[in-house]
C-alpha cells in the first residue's frame, strides 16, 4: 500500500503551480464573471480568481460580489446572490473529486511546476486511450513515460471476436525523479471524442504496508429506491461512493513514520493504492482518492504490525 498526499488541501494543484493547460478558461460553454453585467435567475458564471462556477440565486443580479474561495470549513461557499456549484472545466481535474471531470478535445495537455520535490502522479476518472508524462529539470528531459490505457476482457472465442474495446479509468506513476524545480507535463489523448480526467494528484508517496488477501471492494449507494403503493419501484439514481476495507502487514521499523502519516491525514484526502501495478485486475478496486474511516495498528506480533484500513472516496 502506497499513499500520496496532495500538495494542497482543497485542490491537488494551486494556480501558482499550473503553468499552462490546453483547456481554456472560460471554456466554450462557460461565461466569465463581469461585475458590470446583469445576470438573471439561474445564470452561471466563472470566477477568474477562484476558478469556480457560481449560479445566480436571484434576478437582476448586478455588481454583487462572488463568494470567497473555498476552505476546509466551507468547501462550497455561497452568498444571498450566488451559489457555488463546483470548479470550472479547466480546474475540475484538480479538485480531488473523481466525479467532476475536465472535458476537452484531445489532446489535453497540462504543464505543472510543483516548486518542491515530488515523485508520484495519480490520474483518476479517466476517459482516454493513453497518458504521457514527461519531467524536465531546466531544459534537460529527465523522465518520459507513455501509458496505454486500452484494455479488453477476453475470456473465450466469442469475446475475442465481439467484445468491445475499453480503457482503464485510473493510472499512477511512482518513479518521477524528485527534482526541486521539476516541470511536469501530462498529455492525455484519445482517438475519438473528448478526453476526460476526474482527478490529477501530484505528491510524494509513502509505503505503509503490504495488502493481505481478503481485501473488500465496496460502494456506498446514495440512490433512493422505494416501493410505490401498488408495489412498483421508484428509483432515483444518485452518486455511488467507492470504499475499501484492507488488512496490511508492516515491518516493525516502519511504525513511527506510519503513525506520523496517520496523524497528518486526519480528515484529509489522499491517494491510497493497494497495488503498484496499475494493469493488475485488482488495481482499480484498491485504488482510491479519499480519507480513512479506520486506521488501526495491531501490535500483536513482535516483528511486524497488522493495520486495518477502511477508506472512503472523498
Amino acid at each position: 500500500m502506497r499513499v500520496i498526499a496532495p500538495l494542497a488541501v482543497i485542490s491537488s494543484i494551486t494556480p501558482a503551480m499550473l503553468i499552462s493547460s490546453t483547456c481554456a478558461e472560460p471554456h466554450a460553454t462557460e461565461v466569465l464573471y463581469n461585475s458590470g453585467s446583469a445576470y438573471g435567475l439561474g445564470d452561471v458564471v466563472v470566477s477568474p480568481i477562484t476558478h469556480r462556477k457560481y449560479e445566480s440565486l436571484k434576478a437582476a443580479n448586478t455588481g454583487n460580489a462572488l463568494p470567497a474561495p473555498p476552505t476546509l470549513d466551507d468547501p462550497t461557499p455561497s452568498t444571498d446572490w450566488w451559489l457555488d456549484i463546483g470548479p470550472s472545466n479547466r480546474w475540475a481535474m484538480f479538485d480531488l473529486l473523481r466525479d467532476t471531470q475536465t472535458s476537452q478535445a484531445s489532446p489535453l495537455t497540462v504543464v505543472i511546476q510543483p516548486g518542491q520535490r515530488v515523485d508520484s502522479v495519480a490520474l483518476l476518472g479517466l476517459e482516454a486511450d493513453s497518458v504521457t508524462i514527461t519531467v524536465k529539470n531546466g531544459s534537460e528531459l529527465v523522465y518520459a513515460h507513455t501509458e496505454n490505457l486500452g484494455t479488453r476482457e477476453v475470456f473465450d472465442w466469442y469475446d475475442y471476436f465481439f467484445e468491445p474495446f475499453s480503457s482503464r479509468s485510473a493510472t499512477v506513476r511512482w518513479d518521477l525523479p524528485p527534482y526541486t524545480d521539476a516541470v511536469i507535463t501530462i498529455v492525455i489523448a484519445k482517438a475519438t471524442g473528448n478526453v476526460k480526467c476526474g482527478a490529477c494528484v501530484i505528491g510524494s508517496c509513502e509505503f505503509i504496508g503490504n495488502v493481505e488477501y481478503r481485501a473488500v471492494d465496496d460502494k456506498l449507494n446514495f440512490s433512493k429506491m422505494e416501493r410505490t403503493f401498488d408495489g412498483g419501484s421508484l428509483l432515483r439514481p444518485r452518486r455511488n461512493v467507492p470504499k475499501t476495507t484492507q488488512q496490511l502487514v508492516l515491518p516493525k521499523n516502519h511504525i513511527r513514520s506510519v503513525r506520523r502519516l496517520r496523524d497528518a491525514l486526519t480528515a484529509l484526502p489522499a491517494v491510497w493504492s493497494g497495488l503498484d501495478d496499475d494493469t493488475d485486475g485488482y488495481f482499480e478496486s484498491l485504488f482510491i482518492l479519499g480519507y480513512y474511516k479506520q486506521f488501526s495498528i495491531s501490535l500483536e506480533y513482535p516483528t511486524f504490525a497488522q493495520i486495518t484500513l477502511e477508506l472512503e472516496e472523498i
